[in-house]
């Protein structure tokens, strides 16, 4: 057994989760964890007002993990982190995931994991249903998300392609999609940025795999890019979920390492 079990991608009540601090990590506490991050949405609300968490929740949130941080101590490795929107404010945890959830598109924001049918509209309206100018869009504004942010990691990556399982709108393999995609690692890769493993769509039904795509992890060891395994739960249920998986995934692209937090700040690489 390894001596570490960590997620560092999870949401609670405090934003679209559907439990409470308390009970999310006490449920990786159960599970065999020794380090768990709770990584609530920063405020979401230029796009969807009330969404994420306004600077007066944050700090409610923080008190909160705060106290379940020292209650942990000495049995798990409890974090206080949040997760950035590239458009969006830049607030402060102890650590910050940095996503792209949204593009700006003819003065309309489009959220690439809303669902499916907004989705396919948005992209018929604003892109002539043009799915490879779509990500490249996409991708030029991930390639952003650290200048943005300086957030410590990337989320989801390719999140754009929650919907496309099965190559349903566009080919992952075509050039018109790997140029862009590739030309945003390379400039986040060159940042020392990890890159998030993310279980987040297959828990819930949406992807038979993780995020990235297999590809792009290849693409990423050959780079010299670094990887950490994340759930993206927000249930108890899903806090490690297919990690097996994630990890198998991992080591067939040639993965040998994962970096994990430390408690202290910064990352420990650990052996898979």
């Amino acid at each position: 057994m390894k001596p570490w079990k960590a997620d560092f991608h999870s949401h609670t009540t405090y934003c679209d989760g559907a439990n409470t601090p308390r009970q999310m990590v006490e449920a990786a506490y159960r599970k065999g964890f020794t380090d768990f991050g709770v990584s609530g949405h920063a405020d979401f609300s230029m796009v969807e007002p009330g969404f994420g968490m306004s600077d007066e929740i944050l700090k409610m949130y923080k008190q909160e993990l705060s106290a379940l941080k020292e209650e942990f101590a000495g049995r798990m490795n409890v974090y206080i982190g949040i997760e950035l929107d590239g458009l969006g404010p830049v607030q402060k945890a102890d650590y910050a995931i940095g996503s792209t959830h949204c593009v700006k598109k003819q003065g309309e924001w489009v959220v690439v994991d809303d669902t499916e049918a907004k989705l396919a509209d948005w992209v018929r309206r604003l892109w002539n249903g043009d799915w490879y100018a779509f990500a490249r869009d996409y991708f030029e504004l991930e390639a952003t998300v650290y200048d943005r942010t300086g957030c410590d990691w990337v989320g989801h990556f390719d999140l754009l392609t929650k919907f496309n399982e099965g190559y349903k709108y566009f080919d992952e393999t075509k050039d018109d999609y790997l140029e862009p995609a590739l030309a945003a690692m390379k400039r986040l890769n060159a940042a020392g940025l990890p890159f998030e493993i993310n279980t987040g769509a297959m828990s819930r039904g949406y992807r038979k795999t993780p995020y990235p795509s297999g590809r792009l992890l290849r693409e990423l060891y050959l780079m010299g890019g670094k990887i950490m395994i994340n759930s993206d739960s927000h249930n108890t249920e899903s806090v490690g979920f297919a990690f097996e998986q994630a990890q198998k995934t991992a080591w067939d692209c040639g993965f040998r390492k994962v970096s994990v937090l430390k408690p202290g700040g910064g990352f420990r690489e650990v052996e898979l």
